[in-house]
């Protein structure tokens, strides 16, 4: 599984996540696009979305089931199960694996931004 994603993978991802968090599973391109250019102020092209999707197919981020003639996506990963691999490797790679160290870094960026939102 490959768990880098472009933005436009990513803003995909997203839209998924939030469709599947009303309960229904599958969406297709159409629903996704939809989602997409209602909620974001770049509007993209049905093609390009298609495209992208069929990558994170290929990639194995999405699953996809044919039904008639049109394709059906899912996501194959939970927002969670993605986000806690990323964390990990970012720890990993800039704190010798240590995820409290991590943490505390995010914590003190929390602060910071706290602080200067007071002021």
């Amino acid at each position: 599984m490959n768990y880098r994603h472009g933005s436009l993978e990513s803003v995909i991802l997203n839209s998924i996540w939030a469709l599947e968090d009303t309960g229904i599973y599958k969406h297709s391109v159409k629903e996704v696009w939809e989602h997409i250019n209602n909620n974001n102020e770049c509007k993209r092209a049905y093609t390009t979305i298609k495209t992208v999707m069929d990558r994170l197919f290929e990639k194995e981020v999405l699953l996809r089931v044919k039904q008639g003639k049109k394709f059906y996506y899912r996501s194959a990963y939970s927002y969670s199960d993605i986000l806690k691999t990323s964390l990990e490797k970012i720890a990993h790679q800039y704190c010798g694996g240590d995820m409290v160290r991590l943490s505390n870094f995010a914590q003190s960026l929390c602060s910071d931004k706290l602080a200067l939102e007071r002021h």
